[in-house]
């Protein structure tokens, strides 16, 4: 989305699904979709744009595709921390197992989800080492989930861990550098080389529990962050993505009556990060500056916008009194929020509503004396003005108020509309 100025946007997909009633074990699925905006800033790109097979529970897809990592609600959430759904997919091929699929034949008891993946970013900009800019920069990326209970059951828990790590033009940045390959096998394990992993590593370990009643499902997650080794201590597990959601089990859709759906409250900390100081040759692994990297000036970013958690903004974003470094990504990632979501139906309409007030400290590197609060508001209404055709009008209401961001205020209001190509 643009960031200012009034705009015309616009976007259309078009997609080839799995058909789940079929049989076979090898099915193939591809989609696109073309987005476009008009304003002060211009642009047009695809956001999706893959192809993908699949044999039995397991998928090859390449290119792009918007996705969820982390155990967290995928539609009223504030967004996972490491990799949230705020920024443009970027082009990789990634073998997976999109479902839990069981461990033991006949019997889904004990189920895993797993995906590995390499991605392609670009070019990225370099403060520290022998260049100023690197041509090319990957994102590798694994998951690991394990599900307790089958679907069939009441209550079911999950376990499970992903990792992240951005890396490139290691051999460029250092005089007798990493080539390509040694790079990416350090990557893959977080092998350190000089006294520093190779690339830029960021995940969670996450948990959760889900208990499906007869009219409601509950579902509790916690997101822990690790970065550079502080989680292994323990001297950061203060901080983290907490999340606690009621959805009913099938959605109301009354004509007449006021009806929630479904309701969110999340907490997020990022203030502890392991303490003030980092010292390898002591093992005190603090400051972990989340989201920046000191060699990659992009930090966690793709694109200008942040992979992990959209709460910690690029600099350019926040308000230009704020203290900054300019070779960093964000001065802001120390970072205590509430968010509150909840979906609703009345009088045929769709109810989306988001709120999240933050406390925001800057970083280490750039505090905030005091500390900012900013807040944040968003609705979204959706109303089918003709079922059979499947055409929608919408209207999306959102604010800024406070401290961190400029104060701002923005509506937009538009016409969707979606089916089947026979």
């Amino acid at each position: 989305m643009p960031s200012n100025g009034s705009f015309l946007f616009a976007q259309v997909g078009l997609y080839q699904s799995y058909n789940k009633n079929n049989p076979r074990i090898f099915q193939w699925s591809a989609g696109m979709q073309l987005v476009g905006n008009a304003g002060k800033s211009s642009s047009v790109f695809f956001s999706d744009l893959y192809l993908a097979g699949k044999a039995g529970p397991f998928e090859l897809v390449i290119g792009q595709r918007k996705e969820l990592s982390g155990l967290a609600d995928s539609v009223l959430s504030s967004g996972s921390v490491a990799m949230s759904q705020n920024f443009r997919p970027y082009p990789k091929i990634q073998l997976s197992t999109p479902q839990f699929t069981n461990l033991i034949s006949g019997s889904d008891f004990i189920s895993f989800k797993a995906s590995y993946s390499d991605g392609f970013l670009g070019q990225a900009n370099v403060h520290y080492g022998a260049v100023e800019k690197v041509p090319e920069t990957f994102l590798h990326q694994k998951t690991l989930y394990i599900r307790l209970g089958g679907a069939e059951q009441r209550l079911n828990l999950y376990a499970g861990f992903n990792h992240q790590a951005m890396w490139g033009g290691e051999a460029k940045i250092w005089a007798g550098g990493l080539k390509t390959w040694p790079a990416y096998k350090a990557v893959i394990v977080g092998k350190s080389w000089l006294n520093s992993r190779v690339g830029n590593h960021f995940g969670t370990i996450d948990v959760a529990a889900e208990w499906k009643g007869r009219i409601w499902k509950l579902f509790a997650y916690r997101q822990n962050i690790y970065e550079d080794g502080s989680l292994a201590k323990f001297s950061n597990i203060a901080d983290g993505l907490n999340g606690f959601r009621i959805k009913r089990v099938k959605q109301e859709t009354s004509a007449t009556l006021f009806t929630i759906n479904a309701v969110l409250i999340e907490y997020l900390y990022t203030k502890s990060q392991g303490g003030a100081i980092f010292d390898y040759d002591f093992g005190i692994f603090g400051a972990d500056n989340y989201f920046n990297h000191y060699v990659y000036k992009d930090g966690w970013s793709y694109r200008g916008r942040s992979l992990g958690t959209p709460l910690s903004g690029p600099v350019g974003l926040h308000r230009k009194e704020l203290p900054s470094i300019t070779s960093t990504f964000t001065n802001n990632n120390r970072i205590s929020a509430l968010h509150l979501g909840a979906e609703a139906t009345w009088m045929e309409m769709m109810f989306t509503a988001k709120s999240t007030f933050s406390n925001n400290s800057g970083s280490y590197g750039t505090p905030f004396y005091p500390s900012v609060n900013q807040m944040s508001l968003f609705l979204h209404i959706e109303r089918y003005i003709s079922s059979r055709t499947r055409s929608v009008i919408t209207v999306s209401l959102a604010t800024d108020i406070g401290k961190l961001y400029p104060n701002s205020t923005a509506l937009m209001v538009g016409w969707k509309k979606t089916g089947y190509l026979r």
